[in-house]
């Protein structure tokens, strides 16, 4: 099972440096994790319709007024990478169009409803992900400690090269496996329970 904390420790035990014991012990492989990790992950993540990726969540309904014909605005959900569509509460798709909110990320929508939800690709835990996706991440941080701590630029471009290969690998894999995940992922009471841990509001 993936963490960040291991895949961090074996990128910096493999391009040379010191491992770490925790991502916040103020050294130079953590201030490079800081910098470079999420947005990394989260480039991987999108780029493909990763299957322990995709899942539904419920929405959030604004306060917002939009403008006609759409009729609600719905505040995308937490951790939303890639919207693929939007459902109601019988899995019936909805036309939407994406907007920049001052609530955030929202869709709106040309009539009225009481539940959607969005189906998409979304920033999932380290534990959720296949062994071959960590390891894509691993060898994409070891190009940053190599490039950022040692300055072995062949290394980092070697340890990229690396990175991009094994992604197409694992984007195979993923296309052969299975579309089905957990059954929690797209369990729409599963998605309701949720979204209790999701305030709109926390949207900038």
């Amino acid at each position: 099972m993936a963490t960040k904390l291991g895949i961090i420790q074996r990128a910096a035990t493999r391009s040379g440096n010191r491992t770490i014991t925790s991502l916040d012990d103020g050294s130079v492989i953590a201030a490079l994790t800081s910098e470079h990790y999420d947005s990394i992950a989260d480039e991987y993540l999108t780029q493909h319709g990763w299957n322990f990726a995709r899942k539904a969540e419920a929405m959030a309904l604004t306060s917002l007024t939009p403008e006609k014909p759409w009729k609600q605005v719905w505040a995308k959900p937490a951790g939303l990478l890639s919207l693929q569509y939007v459902q109601d509460e019988k899995g019936q798709r909805v036309d939407q169009q994406e907007r920049s909110t001052a609530q955030g990320a929202c869709c709106v929508v040309e009539n009225e409803y009481e539940e959607l939800f969005a189906v998409g690709t979304y920033r999932v835990d380290e534990e959720e992900w296949p062994a071959d996706f960590a390891m894509v991440i691993q060898h994409r941080m070891e190009a940053v400690f190599h490039g950022g701590v040692s300055e072995q630029h062949d290394l980092a471009e070697k340890a990229a090269r690396t990175a991009e290969l094994k992604l197409q690998r694992a984007r195979v894999r993923d296309q052969r496996a299975s579309t089905a995940t957990d059954a929690s992922h797209w369990d729409l009471a599963a998605a309701r329970s949720r979204r209790g841990a999701f305030d709109p509001r926390g949207y900038r």
